[in-house]
This record gives structure tokens, C-alpha cells and sequence, in this order.
């Protein structure tokens, strides 16, 4: 790759930001537009994303680490859109080639796809039978053959009656018919049946041996390593890379982070893992990743006391300096079905007796030493399709951007100018109204509307939150909306060359539109300024603190009838908690001191005849203790 140029428009970047990126599959194409047009004004301090969003913010950490070499990353980046769209080898668009199925899943995927883009639903399911047909031609024809004999006999005994013969026919007509439906079921049966055999997904990521063009996850393994300069390496781009440190806890120059859920444990999970866990098996996943990224993750186990190989052939992660950055978003993009989930492997300590917390399941004796078992890893997307609270504080020192990937109004087409398919809230009072999913259309067929409810209730169910999140105070000014319609962005693997242009030109525009925002030039008319956000953020910040010390004072000095106060139990002796106890005297000291300062404060507080909840921005969030995910 060639070194920027000192006139270059990525070359002087004045301001930082931080940026996350919402899943969506294909709907990636609009990123590249957005953070090249970034980048011409901000470096990028901290990434994240989920899903597809989690491929845009790995290319993004990977040219900014290469624009820190001098590299033309950015200019690389913004020619990734033209690729995509371009065709490949095998005639189907490069977007089309990156998701290829294994040999077993072939012509399962070949005919759920077949229907794909089709704005006609009866034209959509005539294409997918035939599609059915062309891909299970041995299920269809042994479905089919019954029929075919009914009529060879039919022909044989009843030439003498035109009229039984023809009734005769039809029967076994309608009899092939439905013997090729049932044969065409038996086949997508067993087709499905299969599909766990391949990671529980369509595709793996990893290049077929007759494939011309790279599979998903050895083409951004390749990519990536260019962006980042780093093509002729014998290492793949790591965390560490980006980080400029070892230490995951360090200052970082540039701080990556995707969301990808453990169904297994039934939780996300942040990337790369704080957790020391978790195991991978070469073996798997060399059917999933290149050569040189498994050899270096076996080259590299974590640093723990065990014995890297108590498991083998199973080696433990990387640390996180270590990790893979490719690992990590194809973790984080693991469409259910579409794309195959990523095994690892953990032990269940639940399962025996440790440290003398017996939590045993009825069939398992207590002296069975427990090995590692698979825990699957899917889509990010499932449990925080838009983790637009990465990188949140409550007074923040730079802005946080987020684009959010949103549907058109019902009934509604994308405009030919791509800049007005985008959205942000103009004032404090805007963005606040809730987002309307429709799906109780009387004009449809009632099946179709049960199909919508079921989705309804799936969105929901895994998008209340970041949907919630949207309406914030401080949250929803830095979020722009790009608007794409049913037939673009998505499970649309076979958009054209002329749509994968317009969500691109979209990207480019929320670009520009994010960009000034928080221009801090005194020309800017825009009331939502980057002194506004902050402003906002201190008077929200503050109004949560105000009420939550109002409460901690209240419950600190006030307990029920019969216990201790906690006053009372922060000055037990020093070893008399059952656990978590103080280190030293010293420590309790300091904790009675810096608490009973802490409740004086809030005495103070309250004393006052004001309050920071006056006027404050609405709608009011809350101060909650959740889990690090």
C-alpha cells in the first residue's frame, strides 16, 4: 500500500471521536462512506460494533493504525464499497462471493437464496421451488416417480375409455405433484439436518477449494492485515497492534471493541475477552479461519500456571494483546443460520465440588474431574444489536458517534437523493418520540400477519434496549439515522452494483452530517453543538447523582427495624464479614472516613433549597448496577 501524502485528505486530522457501528449484514456497505468521511476530520480513539458493524469497526481500527504508519488506508477503505459491488470470478457480485457454503449446505443455501430480492412475494416463492427443484433434482424425481408410473400405466389399461383416462391422468398428475413436493420436503429436511454438522451454520466464512474468490473470513483476514500494513507479516493484526501496549487495562492508542453472545451461557460477551477461560480447538478452527491465524493462536496461549496442554488438543485464547482481531468479528457476525457459529470451550465447575461450594447436578459424582465442553458463540447482534453505550462516561472529553441502520416508513421509497435518506435530531426536543414497527396490515393474508406479530416480538425482545437507549438525553444528538429500504441492506445478498453505490453514497453523507454536528467553528449554526452535548451530559450526569446519593444517604442511616445500620457494619472488626473483608485497619479507616464524607455531602445536598432535577433533560435516565459485559 502507498504512504499518504502530505496533501492527502485523511493526512491532518485535528479533532478525536470514538464511533459505533449497529449491525445489519449487508447494510455494512454504508460504513466505509461514513468513517472515510470521519476521517478527514477526527482520529479514531475508540470503535465498536456488533455483527456487521463489528467487520466496519476492525477495517476502521485497521486504517487508523495504518494511517498512523503513513499508510493510504482510508483511501483503500473508501474504494471497499466499489469491490463489493464489483463482480467476481463466478459472475455473482463480490458481496455475493464472500458467503459460501460448504458442499453439504450448498443446496439449502442456493435455495433460500433464490428468493431473495424478489419485491413480489408469489414471484419470491416460485423462484425458491424452482430453485428447490434445480438443487434437490434426485428428492424431486424419486417424489415425482410414482406419478410418472401411474400414468405409464394408465396409458397401458385404459386407451379404450378417453374419459377414465383423462380422469385418470390428472389423478396421477396431481399424485407426481405432490410426490415432488413431499420428495422436495425430504430433501430440505435432510439438508437442514445437516447444517448443525457445519458450526449450525450456511456458511463457515472459510474458502471452498473450487472457489475462485475469498470466503468472508479469510478475505477480511487478508484484508485487515493490508489496512493495517501489515499484508507481508507472519502475525495476523491483534489488539495489540491497535493498542500499542500489552496491557489490556493500559492507555490505548486505539481502543476495539465487538459484542458476541455465548449461547451456551446464555449472556453476551465484550471482545477481546477480560475472561480466562475459554479454549479453542485447532482443529475446528481451521475450518474456519486461515492457516496463519490458527498457528499464531496456538503459538500464543494465554500466560496461566496450568499447563497449556492439560486440555489438548484443545490450547487456551490468547491473552488479549494476543487475540486476533479477524477472530473477534467473525465472532461478533455469526448470522443465525447464514453464517456458522464459532465453538469454544470451557469447563463447568457447576457441575462438581470447588472450594467447598458443592454445586452438583444429579447424574455427576462428585469425584469426576470435569473436562472443557463446547460453548457456542453466535451473532452479537442477538443480544445487543447496537451497543451505542460502549465507550460511555458521564462527562464526556469527546464525542462518541453512532449510526443506527433504520427501516423507511411503510409505503414509502428511498429518495433519489441519497443525503435526504438521513436523519439526526435538530434540537434538544427531537429524537424523542418513540419508533413504530407496524406489521398489523389488514390488508395481508392473516398468516402474514402472524408471521410479523412473531417478529415483532423477537425485535423487541432483542432490541428494547438499544431502542431505549436512542432516547437518551446526551445520547440520541451524536446518533445519525440512515434510512434503507426492504430491498437493500440486510439478508440481501445479491443487491446490484447500482444499490450497494446509493447505501454507500448514504454512508458518505452521515458521514459529512456527523462531522458537522460538532464542528466547534463559530460559523456553525447547529444548536446541538458539541458545548450543548456536554452540557447536557453535565446536567443529566448531575440530576442522576443528585437522587442516587439522596437514596444511598437515606438507606445508609436508615435501617429496618432490627438490623444494623451499615455504619454499623462497616465498623465490625475487621475480620468479621463473612467475605470481602477489610484488608488492614488501615483500609476500614479509610472507608468510615470517605463514607461519612460522602453522607455529610449529601446532608449538605439536601439542605439546600434547589435541585439539579429542575428543567433537567428528559427523558430521565437511571443510575443502575448491571453487569460487565
Amino acid at each position: 500500500m502507498e504512504r499518504t501524502k502530505a496533501q492527502s485528505k485523511y493526512g491532518h486530522p485535528t479533532r478525536t471521536c470514538d464511533i459505533v457501528m449497529k449491525g445489519g449484514i449487508t447494510s455494512g456497505v454504508v460504513y466505509p462512506g461514513t468513517v472515510c468521511e470521519l476521517a478527514k476530520t477526527y482520529n479514531f480513539k475508540s470503535i465498536g460494533g456488533t455483527s456487521a458493524g463489528a467487520i466496519a469497526a476492525a477495517a476502521t481500527a485497521a486504517a487508523e493504525l495504518g494511517r498512523s504508519k503513513g499508510l493510504a488506508s482510508y483511501e483503500e477503505l473508501e474504494r471497499l464499497p466499489q469491490w463489493i459491488g464489483e463482480k467476481s470470478a463466478g459472475g455473482k457480485s463480490n458481496l455475493f462471493s464472500l458467503f459460501q457454503p460448504q458442499p453439504e449446505t450448498r443446496a439449502l443455501f442456493n435455495t433460500l437464496v433464490a428468493g431473495i430480492g424478489q419485491k413480489k412475494r408469489s414471484l419470491a416463492v416460485l423462484k425458491v421451488l424452482l430453485s428447490a427443484i434445480k438443487n434437490f433434482p434426485l428428492h424431486t424425481l424419486l417424489g415425482v416417480l410414482p406419478g410418472v408410473v401411474m400414468s405409464f400405466l394408465g396409458f397401458q389399461l385404459l386407451q379404450g375409455s378417453s374419459t377414465a383416462l383423462a380422469l385418470f391422468l390428472l389423478l396421477a398428475v396431481l399424485f407426481a405433484v405432490f410426490g415432488g413436493f413431499v420428495g422436495i420436503a425430504v430433501g430440505i429436511y435432510q439438508a437442514v439436518a445437516r447444517v448443525p454438522k457445519n458450526f449450525y451454520g450456511l456458511c463457515t466464512g472459510r474458502s471452498e477449494s473450487r472457489s475462485k474468490t475469498d470466503a468472508l473470513a479469510f478475505w477480511l483476514a487478508s484484508y485487515l492485515d493490508e489496512l493495517a500494513g501489515m499484508k507481508n507479516s507472519d502475525k495476523p493484526l491483534t489488539f495489540g497492534d491497535l493498542w500499542g501496549t500489552p496491557n489490556p487495562n493500559g492507555l490505548k492508542n486505539i481502543d476495539l471493541r465487538m459484542m458476541t453472545t455465548n449461547l451456551t451461557h446464555g449472556r453476551p460477551y465484550t471482545l477481546p475477552f477480560n475472561e480466562r477461560i475459554f479454549y479453542f480447538d485447532p482443529g475446528e478452527f481451521r475450518k474456519l479461519f486461515p492457516e496463519k491465524v490458527v498457528r499464531w493462536m496456538e503459538q500464543h496461549p494465554r500466560k496461566t500456571s496450568k499447563n497449556p496442554d492439560e486440555f489438548a488438543p484443545l490450547r487456551p485464547l490468547p491473552d488479549p494483546a494476543d487475540f486476533p482481531v479477524v477472530v473477534a468479528a467473525r465472532m461478533s457476525l455469526s448470522f443465525p443460520l447464514l453464517v456458522s457459529a464459532i465453538p469454544l470451550h470451557a469447563v463447568d465447575y457447576t457441575r462438581v465440588e470447588l472450594d467447598g461450594d458443592r454445586e452438583l447436578q444429579p447424574e455427576v459424582h462428585p469425584e469426576q474431574k470435569p473436562g472443557p465442553e463446547r460453548c457456542w458463540f453466535s451473532d452479537g447482534g442477538i443480544s445487543s444489536n447496537f451497543p451505542v453505550h460502549y465507550f460511555d462516561q458521564s462527562l464526556p472529553t469527546r464525542p462518541t458517534f453512532a449510526i443506527n441502520l433504520a427501516d423507511l416508513p411503510p409505503g414509502t421509497e428511498p429518495s433519489s437523493n441519497d443525503c435526504e435518506n438521513i436523519w439526526m435530531p435538530l434540537t434538544n426536543r427531537s429524537g424523542i418520540l418513540p419508533h413504530w414497527t407496524r406489521f398489523d396490515d389488514e390488508k395481508e393474508s392473516g398468516f402474514i400477519r402472524l408471521v410479523g406479530f412473531f417478529r415483532a416480538i423477537l425485535d423487541t425482545e432483542r432490541n428494547w434496549h438499544d431502542n431505549a437507549q436512542l432516547k437518551v438525553p446526551g445520547y440520541r444528538d451524536r446518533i445519525v439515522h440512515v434510512r434503507l429500504a426492504a430491498s437493500e441492506g440486510g439478508l440481501n445478498l445479491n443487491m446490484g452494483a447500482r444499490i450497494i453505490t446509493s447505501l454507500s453514497e448514504r454512508g458518505r453523507c452521515a458521514g459529512e452530517m456527523l462531522a458537522s454536528r460538532f464542528d466547534p467553528s463559530p460559523m456553525n449554526p447547529n444548536e446541538l453543538s458539541w458545548d450543548n452535548h456536554r452540557w447536557i451530559r453535565y446536567r443529566s450526569a448531575m440530576a442522576l447523582l443528585e437522587e442516587h446519593l439522596e437514596k444511598l444517604h437515606n438507606n445508609y442511616q436508615s435501617p429496618q427495624s432490627g438490623q444494623q445500620s451499615y455504619q454499623q457494619l462497616v465498623q465490625r472488626a475487621v475480620g468479621a464479614a463473612p467475605s470481602y473483608q477489610w484488608r488492614d485497619p488501615q483500609q476500614q479507616a479509610f472507608a468510615l472516613q470517605i463514607t461519612q464524607a460522602l453522607m455529610s455531602l449529601s446532608r449538605t445536598w439536601a439542605n439546600q433549597n434547589d435541585s439539579f432535577e429542575d428543567r433537567a433533560p428528559k427523558p430521565s435516565p437511571e443510575l443502575r448496577t448491571l453487569p460487565k459485559v
